[in-house]
């Protein structure tokens, strides 16, 4: 155990002790906080003149939503919300620009978002006159008229009727009344995880490209097969070396994103429903939770990358041509669209690494039907990333003794 132990340490020695490694990972912890706060640089411009930075603006809006924190959000909210927008003249159709706007209505901001989604306001006119033309009965059956327009959602998919049935049972489960709470700081973190993932993958496939491939460039692979361990002990460091690399270098990046957001934007709504950012979700868990689980499918998406450029590293001969075609089996997928008319081939497609990162993998009304199983697509990918990753090792295995 103790010569195992030995073999990994010198792996980590030669990929941490590389200055290429510190110098990329520096810049991906560097670009990952900055790309966190990006909103919040510039200016918001009203005919020409500045009216606030974005950074004040955040600020600002930060505090309305913090006044109406921990308020059941229900006919009451509903009706002031209402009453403050009915204050600004919305004719020319830049009612944010106005001075009623910013004294009356923009507190409110956060509750018309969640307004225009569950009574679905048409947003080519900011859906502030439909709102203004709710009536009472509207407002007292606003959570009724949500589960409508969730299970509407969920009917017009083209899942089975087994899958409907499961998202409806889903939903359902759903805590109201909803409590509203300010959350732009876990709001910002979600956004941002898509790009801190893709930060992810990136240096893992520079860090681990040469772990197998470069013992060819460098000479070295006609020494590791006649040492003592060669064809056993050092393929497993290698292997441990490239898995646990990964998991290091993914809750590293996710922490500074973490921390950088929250820091700047707040640490609010951790206890908050994900409804409060995606009103018409069905999955009952609040914004915490699927933070978490958002950077579990980060995680094991990123191992299954490596375990593919391990796979690579291992025949191939060169550390640059793995680097390239993981390169293209990351960017390419990213820009393909794959329409949800036809379920098999849509979850296939988020099979794909790359492809996981998405968030509508957590949030989204459908549900995936097995055999005597019925789950969702979180459940899939990280079990299908787990499940692959593990099978793809072996093949690393194989490829590097054959080679």
């Amino acid at each position: 155990m103790s010569s195992y132990l030995e073999l990994v340490k010198f792996e980590y020695k030669k990929i941490l002790r590389k200055r290429s490694t510190i110098i990329i990972l520096v810049i991906g912890i560097l670009l990952t906080a900055i790309s966190g706060v990006s909103p919040l640089f510039g200016y918001y411009y009203v005919d020409g003149k500045i009216l606030e930075s974005h950074y004040e603006g955040m600020k600002k809006d930060r505090e309305y939503r913090r006044g109406l924190s921990g308020r059941e959000i229900n006919r009451d909210l509903l009706s002031e919300t209402i009453e403050a927008y009915s204050r600004v003249p919305v004719a020319n159709g830049r009612y944010s620009a106005t001075e009623e706007y910013q004294e009356y209505a923009r507190p409110y901001s956060g509750v018309f978002y969640i307004i225009s989604h569950v009574y679905n306001l048409n947003s080519n006119t900011n859906g502030v006159t439909e709102m203004l033309l709710l009536t009472e009965e509207n407002l007292n059956k606003f959570y009724d008229i949500r589960q409508s327009m969730v299970e509407r959602n969920i009917e017009n998919t083209t899942m089975s009727p087994e899958e409907k049935a499961k998202s409806k049972e889903l939903s359902r489960k759903v805590k109201t009344p909803f409590i509203y709470s300010y959350t732009g700081g876990y709001t910002r973190f979600l956004s941002q995880m898509y790009v801190t993932a893709i930060l992810i993958c990136f240096i893992c496939l520079i860090c681990i490209s040469p772990l197998f491939a470069g013992e060819y460039t460098n000479g070295m692979d006609g020494l590791i097969f006649s040492s003592k361990y060669g064809k056993n002990k050092v393929i497993r460091a290698k292997l441990f070396t490239g898995i646990s690399l990964t998991i290091l270098f993914s809750v590293l990046l996710i922490i500074a994103s973490y921390v950088t957001i929250m820091t700047v934007f707040g640490w609010d709504g951790k206890d908050a429903p994900i409804q409060l950012q995606y009103p018409l979700s069905i999955i009952p868990l609040t914004m915490g939770q699927v933070a978490l689980l958002y950077s579990a499918i980060v995680i094991f998406g990123n191992i299954l990358s490596s375990s593919l450029t391990m796979v690579l590293s291992a025949k191939l001969k060169s550390p640059y041509i793995v680097l390239v075609i993981m390169t293209a089996l990351t960017i390419i997928p990213a820009f393909v669209n794959v329409s949800d008319s036809v379920l098999w081939i849509y979850h296939l497609s988020n099979l794909i690494p790359v492809k996981m990162f998405d968030i509508n993998n957590v949030i989204s009304i459908f549900s995936i039907n097995f055999p005597g199983l019925t789950i969702q697509p979180y459940v899939l990918i990280i079990s299908f990333a787990a499940v692959a990753s593990m099978a793809l090792l072996p093949l690393v295995y194989r490829n590097f003794k054959k080679t």
